[in-house]
């Protein structure tokens, strides 16, 4: 019985070449996106699951006080994990992981060469135990048994070493440490978290050896016991807050524990975290959405065109029924049809994914392999979406075509047609409701990019680089290097800065009085030189920071943002200059300049409170030359840049950044977003008109007759290019009226994540329905002028 099925099924989508070929079209598309996604989502939803004890391991976060607005931190004091693990006895294992120079890139030196590197780590030894680190070389045991170790992953080994043996070898860090390397480990997985290039001692630092509960800069991690009870653990250990720290020093107040397999997804919301491998959860669900709405808009076209279709299938299902063919068996026969198509669409739509593979990488920025598209998750995925794209596209087909009775054969009512047009013509306007709202989001995103890269920010990061001078072995080094560069005819000025704006302030707060319990949350920059002209700040009141300082002056020269002076109840700019203010740097700050509010963090958040500072006796060190230049020839610039780089600081990795490329990487994620969206809105555009080129079609070939009589009667090519097309442009405009208050709703949610955010104009929605009308009108008129040119007396000679 289902041999003959199969044959029946066969022979029927053999016979109807332009419905085979369109839906398999559909389909394979469709099931292409899904594979792909469906592979992505699955690595990311496997993030650390690979470690032996996944299931215990926690990162430790902790929620900020009032002053700092109750936020949620990955960072905490270095005394945190200590006391986890001596306190509570559920606790089997802690480390704790910061980046080297709190994130900053680091200069290595390896003989004569010098390298710059993005992943050095320190940690507590633990941490290779705790996540399964695979030593090459050397042991987990014994890789810091020695002090002054450093352990390398094996493409880093290779990178810094090449074919050479590395064990033993020495390391210069930031020309301050020199270690020695005791071990190789295998590259962690690529969907860890942990994203160690190089890891040594904590404890052969400062930042291990100086336990303390006020710099909050250090990751820990927490393995507790098998069947532990996370809840009360996590409750004792906010209870050591009250023990150890007193009530004016708690700007945090308690401890959050996050499971190891939530992190990667789950941190958006979390600030101060290391690891360069966190995805978003909203991310994941929206492509979910996405690859859902372009396999449903598939299926659809499989329904419509099968419906559709009926018509000229009738005669033979009838005749099967009048030979006694039942219900049951006919609704078999169209699932068997369906099932062969959709088997076919996977092949086919399977063998697509590899070869758009590259593409889909470049377009989302994952770095999918063809590897995980071979998993034994996505072949068992491909068996459960042809079950349930075989149910979901043959239901109504199925439904549909095996309830024809026979005694339409003698019937020639259209009345039982009424439903079947009106599911179809429902069908149709979902695809184009869809595609409407995919087309409006794919805009205001772009819309979006666009008013995010012209706002002005309150500082011209164009035309400027900054170089990184932390590893010099003097700061008469930096000195010379500034006074090279302001001889050079294409600087314009030099400002040597901790960090550039947004990337490695440092936390501070200042106060009104300095009884105050709290103050206002800042970031504070250090600097030397002309920092408003070289970041060209708007300067509201005052002068800049002074070029020099006296020997002995003690007095901390500040520049502020109109943000921390209207804190600070000054009613003017003007006000503020000459007055001494609570920073937590000494007892003497002085207000030199307040500039207009600039944005240095992602226009995301709104503008905080932020400050530049300059003194003898500042705790932070230079780390970074800003250089403002003009030139027409930037390679040649750079490559005097990078001469006198090395003349001066020889040791030290050359290692530069465009303050403009930084700026615009602050938004990486948002461009891949709409470069994704807009490829899926492409594709399912281009499937939900397959189907309405198909539709259109079999409309022209059910009304050939009536055509060909119009003709006859006198009727015009565009009279009837317009009969035929207009029913099809009134479900387009259906579909917009139901997609623009659904697509601004979704938009408009979506902009309030941020804090600077273009306005939704309504021309937006009317060159979406323009759009949409004009693509429908494409792909139909090609079939409606095709019906109205040709011979009326060919579709009449049969009459």
């Amino acid at each position: 019985m289902i041999r003959n099925y199969f044959k029946i099924a066969w022979r029927n989508i053999r016979a109807n070449k332009l419905f085979t070929a369109l839906n398999i079209a559909g389909l394979a598309i469709g099931l292409c996106v899904c594979i792909l996604l469906f592979a992505f989502v699955n690595t990311e939803l496997n993030f650390d699951r690979m470690y032996s004890n996944s299931e215990d391991i926690y990162r430790v976060n902790m929620e900020t006080s009032e002053e700092y607005d109750f936020e949620t931190w990955a960072t905490m004091p270095n005394a945190v994990g200590p006391a986890i693990a001596q306190d509570i006895p559920q606790v089997n294992k802690m480390t704790r992981l910061i980046k080297d120079d709190f994130g900053a890139t680091a200069s290595l030196k390896i003989d004569e060469k010098n390298f710059n590197e993005n992943g050095l780590y320190l940690a507590d030894s633990t941490l290779f135990k705790m996540f399964d680190f695979h030593f090459i070389k050397g042991n987990r045991q014994q890789a810091f048994s020695q002090p002054k170790s450093i352990v390398l992953s094996q493409s880093t080994k290779e990178r810094l070493f090449g074919n050479k043996d590395a064990m033993g070898k020495i390391i210069s860090v930031n020309n301050r440490d020199s270690l020695q390397v005791s071990g190789i480990y295998k590259d962690l997985p690529k969907n860890s978290v942990i994203d160690c290039n190089l890891v040594y001692n904590i404890m052969d630092s400062w930042m291990g050896t100086n336990v303390y509960w006020s710099n909050a800069s250090y990751e820990t991690y927490v393995q507790l016991r098998p069947n532990a009870d996370v809840a009360e653990v996590q409750n004792q250990a906010s209870k050591l807050i009250d023990k150890y720290v007193d009530k004016e020093g708690q700007y945090f107040t308690k401890f959050l524990f996050q499971p190891l397999t939530k992190i990667h997804l789950y941190s958006s919301d979390i600030r101060e975290g290391y690891s360069s491998r966190l995805g978003s959860i909203s991310t994941i669900k929206s492509l979910l959405f996405l690859s859902i709405l372009v396999l449903l808009i598939a299926c659809i076209n499989y329904m419509n065109l099968s419906t559709a279709n009926s018509q000229k299938r009738s005669k033979g299902i009838e005749m099967n029924k009048i030979l006694g063919a039942n219900r049951r068996q006919m609704f078999s026969l169209f699932y068997m049809e369906t099932g062969i198509l959709v088997f076919i669409s996977i092949l086919v739509g399977y063998g697509i994914s590899f070869s758009a593979l590259p593409l889909f990488r470049n377009i989302t920025g994952n770095e999918l392999t063809y590897t995980e598209l071979l998993s034994p998750e996505i072949l068992l995925s491909l068996l459960v979406i042809w079950s349930l794209v075989t149910l979901i596209a043959g239901s109504y087909p199925a439904l549909s075509m095996s309830s024809i009775s026979p005694l339409s054969l003698v019937n020639t009512s259209k009345k039982k047609q009424s439903v079947t047009d009106f599911v179809r013509k429902g069908l149709v306007v979902f695809q184009f409701a869809a595609s409407i709202i995919l087309i409006i989001a794919v805009t205001i995103i772009f819309q979006q990019m666009d008013f995010i890269k012209n706002k002005k920010l309150g500082y011209n990061p164009n035309g400027v680089v900054a170089l990184s001078v932390k590893s010099a072995e003097s700061y008469q080094q930096v000195q010379q290097a500034i006074n090279d560069l302001k001889r050079q005819t294409n600087v314009e000025s030099v400002s040597a800065v901790q960090s550039i704006p947004g990337d490695n302030e440092s936390g501070r707060s200042v106060r009104k009085l300095s009884t105050d319990a709290t103050g206002m949350p800042i970031s504070s920059c250090r600097t030397d030189g002309s920092v408003v002209e070289t970041m060209q700040l708007n300067l509201l009141a005052g002068n800049s920071l002074p070029e020099s300082i006296v020997k002995g002056d003690s007095i901390v020269y500040t520049l502020i943002n109109e943000k921390i002076s209207q804190y600070l109840g000054f009613k003017t700019p003007e006000e503020a200059i000459g007055k001494y203010i609570n920073t937590e740097l000494g007892d003497k700050s002085i207000v030199t300049g307040v500039v207009e509010n600039f944005n240095y963090n992602s226009l995301k958040e709104d503008v905080g409170g932020y400050m530049y500072y300059k003194s003898n006796n500042a705790p932070e060190s230079i780390r970074t030359l800003l250089v403002r230049y003009k030139t027409s020839n930037l390679s040649e610039f750079m490559g005097q840049l990078q001469k006198n780089f090395t003349n001066n600081l020889p040791n030290t990795a050359f290692d530069y950044q465009f303050l403009d490329t930084h700026v615009a990487s602050l938004y990486t994620s948002e461009e891949k977003t709409a470069e994704t969206a807009t490829a899926f809105s492409l594709l399912a555009i281009f499937i939900a008109c397959l189907g309405l080129f198909g539709l259109a079609a079999f409309t022209a070939e059910a009304r050939t007759k009536e055509i060909g009589i119009r003709k006859v009667l006198g009727a015009s090519i565009s009279g009837v290019t317009g009969l035929l097309t207009k029913d099809f442009l009134k479900l387009v405009l259906i579909a917009f009226v139901i997609a623009a208050p659904v697509a601004y709703w979704l938009m408009n949610k979506w902009l309030l994540d941020f804090a600077y955010r273009t306005e939704i104009n309504w021309w937006v929605f009317a060159v979406a329905g323009i759009l949409a009308v004009c693509i429908a009108l494409i792909t139909v008129s090609f079939q409606a002028i095709k019906a109205a040119i040709a011979n009326p007396v060919k579709s009449l000679r049969t009459e």
